[in-house]
């Protein structure tokens, strides 16, 4: 093989090599296809899912996702780490900056889906899971004769922050009444501070510390989907009864006045 030879192969190969780099540069700056799939997500309690799009520089896409519909959503997006929050709760108080709970009303039945997603390739698919972050809670009265008084719940969680983590602040609501019993939708708690006020004339005659009821009955706040509540009281006996859906025994606990 001469020298021309040689040379001629050498330029060939460089040619080649600077294609592909070529090439490579142009894949990379190309958009990722996105693709969420929600056949895991739960699909009986919401029609509609906020869906917004993040990375460092700020929101990327925003839309509403028909749960109804959809078993799948695209959309494309730059090949940065990027950050998916979808929630979904029928009373619309989810905005970019998270959740607040207005002072004199429950918690949304919100169920939300958190996650940091690293596209590469030309396509990437994450499975969203929402994740109930409310808790049902049903009080039940006991006794002779009606409850002629007023209820009412205080806690110390306010809402939830943009990544979904509960925000410190004050929560006052006076339960409905649904059914035979009352009924209140909690959000996430980080304590055990949660009371209930029994209310006669606007003066509280009896307080209910609840969030230690459930601690000492091994409800878990951390949990991925909160479990609902059912709590009976029993005002003439001063006693309270927890019960958890799934657990296999009622808890009572005397109440110290």
């Amino acid at each position: 093989m001469t020298d021309m030879h040689m040379r001629i192969i050498c330029a060939v190969m460089g040619m080649f090599l600077l294609t592909a780099c070529s090439v490579k540069e142009v894949r990379d700056s190309c958009p990722c296809l996105l693709v969420l799939e929600f056949s895991e997500s739960r699909r009986t309690f919401s029609s509609e899912a906020d869906l917004l799009i993040s990375s460092a520089e700020g929101t990327i896409w925003s839309d509403a996702v028909d749960l109804s519909a959809q078993t799948g959503y695209s959309v494309y997006v730059p090949k940065v780490m990027l950050h998916l929050r979808i929630w979904a709760d029928d009373d619309g108080l989810a905005s970019e900056a998270g959740m607040e709970i207005p002072l004199g009303q429950d918690c949304p039945e919100v169920y939300m889906y958190d996650a940091d997603v690293m596209p590469v390739g030309e396509t990437v698919t994450d499975t969203v899971r929402l994740r109930k972050n409310h808790c049902v809670m049903q009080i039940k009265t006991e006794g002779e004769g009606g409850f002629p008084f007023d209820m009412k719940v205080i806690g110390n969680v306010s809402g939830y922050d943009m990544s979904g983590e509960p925000v410190e602040g004050d929560f006052e609501c006076v339960p409905d009444f649904v059914g035979d019993c009352f009924s209140v939708v909690l959000p996430r708690q980080t304590d055990d501070s949660l009371m209930l006020q029994v209310q006669g004339d606007g003066v509280t005659t009896r307080s209910f510390a609840l969030g230690q009821y459930l601690s000492a009955g091994g409800y878990d706040w951390s949990a991925p989907d909160l479990e609902d509540v059912a709590v009976t009281v029993d005002y003439a006996l001063t006693e309270v009864r927890v019960e958890v859906n799934g657990w296999e025994s009622v808890y009572a606990y005397d109440v110290i006045m």
